[in-house]
């Protein structure tokens, strides 16, 4: 309403009269954005998941397992007093790969196996909160965890409707805005919810035992208050901080944090204080005035980046305890070896700082810097050629916005261009280059940039676009189900 009112009277108008229309328009565009979301969007998630959970338990029924070791390994672990019914071995023949020994995690209460450090603790705890009251099997499990998965899903993709405004309009306070083009963002943002409905890497975020799903709704909804928070800046006229943007900041850092607690690489997300403390000094320095005032926020990044870090440290922290402290109790092969031997036994004990999860990493997956470039490795070097190709295209033509060759993206949208490019770094050059997609699926900023994309792209294109998305989740699916190499 208020962009038609705009764009009535834009002609009758003088500049400054012009110029309150556009905040005006704006204000009630992102009010409208913040409150509700597109039509049917929550029932197109819902039924989107209900779908593939019935054609992931189908796949499975009808399509031969290739490694049947995932059913046999749980049966043995399990030690469960219940009897195994039809429903409980098809639910625990889905939980494959690492979902495997995130379950197992859950279901002893903690790590049994140097490998198992590889994998942070916050799933398997979080799901023994939630079952507190009930056996800890591996059926009762994976239950829970593939219906967590679905419903945090489900709530990712209204989140990721209302980021994808925000970043794709940029309701700056005190900036000059396209109110045109910001009429364009609500078919965007809702391109960009939808594309995360049906996202290529779709299993990933439903299976049991793994941890995308709600690694990408704590990054997301921390995201969209950061970008909230951004719209608050320092108030020049009344030389303040406005308390709406400590309250999103300090929030967004919170949900960064409990990101950073369930997946390794959301370390990353400390890219978000990093750049805002930049964003800081560097506003400082262009205008002195007030300059004391400004650094008041300081410490609150700070803080942050901190807080984030927080879980790696910790993960790391247990782990040399385990098998590096005096009473770590590790024997060596199995045998009656001192604590200090063990220590000793144990290459990254021994280092500076002592990193297990790299050490784990590269011992038990061969993971290192272009393990993955060789032609043994052909046929996954093209599993992740979609998901690398297109984050170069996007990352060059939608991402660090310049005008005249000045960087002018919002600091919100810049760090998640920066994560992004880092990410797409990384799964080219140092992890198993098959995991791109999956990697890549857990960011926002490429389904806002791929929705772009697609709306300005002919009936064809985003056809194909539709085609390619949806061929690729299913035959990951029907592959990943059977415990097919899809990782």
């Amino acid at each position: 309403y208020a962009l038609g009112m705009y764009r009535k009277r834009r002609n009758h108008t003088t500049n400054k009269e012009k110029n309150a229309e556009e905040e005006e328009a704006m204000d009630a565009l992102v009010a409208y954005n913040r409150y509700r979301n597109s039509e049917n969007i929550v029932l197109i998630a819902f039924l989107s998941r209900v779908m593939f959970i019935a054609l992931m338990f189908i796949c499975d029924a009808f399509v031969s397992d290739y490694d049947t070791s995932s059913s046999h390994s749980s049966n043995k672990m399990s030690g469960s007093t219940l009897t195994r019914d039809g429903f409980c071995s098809r639910m625990e023949s889905i939980a494959v790969w690492d979902g495997v020994h995130v379950l197992r995690i859950a279901e002893v209460g903690g790590y049994e196996y140097e490998h198992s450090h590889a994998f942070y603790p916050a799933l398997p705890f979080l799901l023994r909160f939630i079952i507190r009251d009930s056996e800890m099997t591996t059926c009762v499990l994976a239950r829970t965890a593939l219906v967590l998965n679905a419903m945090v899903s489900i709530a990712t993709v209204v989140i990721m409707e209302k980021l994808a405004f925000i970043l794709l309009a940029n309701p700056q306070k005190g900036k000059t805005l396209d109110v045109p083009f910001a009429g364009k963002c609500a078919s965007f943002s809702r391109s960009a919810a939808l594309l995360y409905c049906f996202t290529p890497a779709f299993i990933f975020h439903l299976a049991p035992g793994y941890t995308e799903a709600i690694f990408t709704f704590c990054a997301t909804y921390g995201a969209l208050l950061f970008a909230r928070g951004s719209m608050y800046e320092f108030d020049g006229a009344r030389a303040t901080t406005d308390w709406r943007f400590v309250l999103n900041k300090v929030t967004s850092y919170v949900f960064f944090a409990l990101a950073a607690s369930f997946r390794s690489n959301g370390i990353l997300l400390g890219i978000y204080p990093a750049c805002e403390i930049i964003s800081l000094l560097l506003a400082v320095k262009r205008e002195r005035k007030y300059w004391f005032k400004r650094l008041v926020s300081l410490p609150i990044h700070v803080i942050g980046g901190l807080c984030i870090a927080l879980p790696t440290v910790l993960v790391q922290y247990n782990a040399y305890l385990s098998f590096c402290g005096i009473d770590s109790g590790y024997e060596i092969g199995g045998g009656g070896g001192s604590a200090v031997e063990a220590a000793k036994s144990r290459p990254w004990c021994s280092k500076f700082p002592p990193n297990v999860y790299a050490f784990i990493q590269s011992e038990y997956w061969d993971v290192g810097f272009l393990q993955s470039w060789r032609v043994s490795q052909m046929g996954n070097i093209l599993i992740a050629s979609p998901a690398l190709l297109a984050s170069m295209y996007c990352l060059k033509m939608y991402s660090f916005i310049r005008r005249d060759r000045v960087l002018v993206s919002p600091v919100g949208a810049l760090a998640g261009d920066i994560l992004w490019l880092i990410s797409c770094v990384l799964c080219a050059t140092v992890t198993h280059i098959q995991i791109a997609m999956r990697f890549m699926s857990v960011l926002a900023a490429p389904y806002v940039a791929i929705a772009r994309f697609g709306g300005e792209e002919s009936e064809r294109g985003k056809y194909l676009l539709a085609s390619f998305v949806a061929g690729y989740a299913l035959v990951g699916m029907v592959l990943f189900s059977n415990f097919y190499p899809w990782t």
